[in-house]
């Protein structure tokens, strides 16, 4: 099975970096061939472009996709599950579409606008991180520090554990209310 393991966020703006960082990290071990480790940090409709550039026989069967994304939980909490690919209405689409074309980095408009141009393998595993600080700086605040470790295992776990996506609940883009990986 070809994986990607895909980092989204920002450099330089602390704990919204970790997607990026733990990129970095993983980037530096090594993988099966089947396995490729990329910043997907850059406009979405260039993210589609890069996945559709694979040949068709090596394209990437599953996505292993990881950011910092607020939505209210703890700080630091870790948050995987395999997206459920349900895409949201029309109106909902066009704005991602438009945030993509002036450059807006951020976890759900990357899967949304490579999903609706079909750039996505069916097969998509989100590890979301509750960031605690949203400003410039390069280190991560405490809680997100306390994770990022354990945050790298499990990117690196999902990425090569056969039948990683049946071990995680499915659910839309943000995650299950009260289920999913939690670690802290």
């Amino acid at each position: 099975m070809r994986v990607i393991v895909a980092g989204v966020g920002y450099r330089n703006l602390r704990d919204h970096s970790v997607g990026v960082a733990v990129v970095d990290r993983l980037e530096a071990r090594a993988w099966p061939a089947d396995v490729v480790v990329e910043d997907l940090s850059y406009n979405p409709i260039a993210v589609v472009q890069r996945l559709e550039d694979e040949p068709a026989a090596r394209r990437f069967e599953r996505a292993v996709v990881v950011a910092a994304v607020e939505r209210g939980r703890g700080p630091g909490t870790v948050t995987a599950y395999c997206w459920d690919g349900v895409l949201p209405g029309d109106d909902e689409i066009q704005r991602a579409v438009t945030e993509a074309v002036t450059g807006v980095i951020a976890l759900d408009n990357t899967l949304i606008v490579t999903r609706h141009f079909g750039a996505l393998p069916d097969e998509v595993i989100v590890v979301e991180v509750e960031p605690a600080v949203h400003e410039f700086g390069e280190t991560f605040s405490d809680a997100v520090a306390a994770v990022f470790d354990s945050v790298c295992e499990l990117v690196a776990g999902l990425a090569t554990a056969a039948g990683a996506a049946a071990q995680l609940p499915r659910a839309p883009l943000g995650g299950p209310v009260s289920a999913g990986l939690r670690v802290r």
